[in-house]
């Protein structure tokens, strides 16, 4: 360094060695910044591991694998919380040439009755290149939370005349659920199997891995009485018109016309079918599983619009009692 009139001044060769020094510390700064962020998210992983490790020894999550009605009693609430297991269906443990066979005219019980749908597609107009329109069923997503399995129905099932017959008689018999079609538009629709006489024909008193059960049920709406629309309308309280829209309702004519489906709420109840293919059987237990197929009306908004048919599609259980 040499002095000019009393002030420092840093030669060239000084200040390249200065900022070459510089340089160094910044990038040694830099180095030990990054091993230090590296060293922290290193432990980070190591901890979200082991929380996942504990986690997983806590929680079943919602895998492919079967679980049986004992599999399914033996978990904890906290085994199931969160997992979607609740709103799965036990299954049987295939049984070959296995069969059930019940006694001519005896009542029996067809308890813990589960439905779970695996697909559910509604019934929409397409129109093809030629002009042609056409109705075909297409698929939706759902929207429902893991809420939309019918659980725990019961009901009576009687051998009789060759027949077997089965009348749905209470339980969790009815779910609330909404899917979505590909255009956007939801559907809701009450996925039910209330008031079900469902008849098998072929395999007399005994039931078998080739047994199909068929029959009705009846849908409730989607909606009861006691509901309110966005103007205070409903089916046994509130308004009994459109109150923001008086000169409309005030005419006697077209303006009425125009709101009349909206307003006069409609409790409708409307019907379903469903058929129940058995597929596998434990004679020990008297556990049923299997398939089944149901095709219903979705909700009408109490009167106000035209239902969509609903086909749905999935698995079965049901346990028989004497």
């Amino acid at each position: 360094m040499a002095f000019v009139n009393g002030a420092g001044v840093v030669s060239k060769r000084q200040g390249a060695a200065v900022s070459s020094r510089s340089r160094t510390v910044v990038s040694a700064n830099i180095v030990d910044t990054v091993i230090k962020r590296a060293t922290d998210d290193s432990k980070k992983v190591a901890n979200a591991a082991a929380l996942a490790a504990i986690a997983g020894s806590l929680m079943v999550p919602v895998a492919a694998t079967a679980l049986t009605r004992g599999d399914i009693q033996n978990l904890t609430y906290m085994q199931v919380k969160g997992t979607g297991t609740a709103n799965r269906c036990p299954e049987v443990i295939a049984v070959s040439k296995g069969n059930i066979k019940l006694e001519e005219g005896k009542v029996y019980k067809l308890v813990d009755l589960c439905l779970e749908p695996k697909t559910f597609q509604v019934e929409e107009e397409k129109t093809s290149r030629k002009g042609e329109v056409k109705r075909e069923f297409v698929s939706t997503k759902l929207m429902t939370r893991a809420t939309y399995s019918l659980a725990g129905v019961e009901g009576d099932l009687v051998a009789k005349g060759g027949k077997i017959t089965f009348t749905e008689k209470d339980g969790i018999d009815y779910a609330a659920t909404t899917v979505q079609l590909p255009g956007g538009e939801r559907v809701p629709f009450l996925f039910t199997i209330k008031e079900l006489v469902a008849t098998s024909e072929g395999t007399g008193n005994t039931i078998t891995n080739a047994t199909e059960f068929g029959g009705d049920f009846v849908v409730p709406s989607y909606r009861t009485g006691l509901f309110l629309d966005p103007k205070g309308r409903g089916g046994v309280t509130g308004y009994d018109m459109a109150v923001a829209l008086p000169a409309r309702e005030a005419d006697g004519a077209e303006g009425q016309d125009e709101l009349f489906k909206e307003t006069n709420k409609v409790f409708d109840v409307t019907d379903g079918s469903i058929e129940m293919a058995v597929n596998k059987i434990d004679p020990d237990t008297k556990e049923i599983a299997g398939v089944f197929v149901s095709e219903q009306l979705s909700d009408t908004d109490m009167g106000a619009k035209a239902p969509k048919k609903i086909l749905l599609k999935g698995v079965f259980y049901g346990r028989i009692e004497e």
